[in-house]
């Protein structure tokens, strides 16, 4: 346990994005879209939070962790969620697009956040953060998955 800058880069490189987009919000929102259960959107944020401050605090556990192919399946992973995002982005900012499935994969905007959390967890070997992305997942897919069966 101990801060390393690499704990604030982790989590930083899925935040980037969703940080443009509270300032570019998107367009075509339907009106008629009901909320998920609360228990998943409970269980959503307790996700995010856990999984956006772990890395901070165990950046130093992270940062002598040696480059395996779990790191750069993470990088693939945040590659495909940036992809994901230029799309959505470059449609115009359509609310649907963040639901658009990636070829044969549905939800990529949220798979793609909750695998990297999942490939962190497995690459420092940590049970804590294993747990905070079921956590994340859990909620997470629900959410989208709520919202995605609204809008088809």
């Amino acid at each position: 346990m101990g801060l390393h800058y690499i704990g604030f880069i982790l989590p930083l490189l899925i935040l980037l994005p969703n940080l443009l987009f509270i300032l570019f919000a998107p367009r075509d929102v339907p009106s008629s879209i009901t909320a998920p259960p609360v228990v998943f959107t409970i269980l959503e944020r307790a996700g995010q939070i856990t999984c956006f401050t772990l890395p901070i605090l165990f950046g130093q556990r992270i940062a002598v962790q040696p480059v395996t192919s779990l790191s750069w399946l993470m990088l693939i992973c945040l590659i495909f969620y940036y992809m994901c995002w230029v799309r959505y982005y470059r449609s115009g900012r359509l609310f649907s697009m963040l639901f658009k499935p990636l070829g044969p994969l549905h939800l990529p905007m949220a798979i793609f956040p909750v695998l990297y959390f999942s490939l962190l967890a497995l690459w420092i070997e940590s049970l804590l953060f294993a747990a905070a992305a079921v956590v994340f997942a859990i909620g997470h897919l629900a959410v989208s998955w709520n919202t995605y069966k609204q809008i088809i």
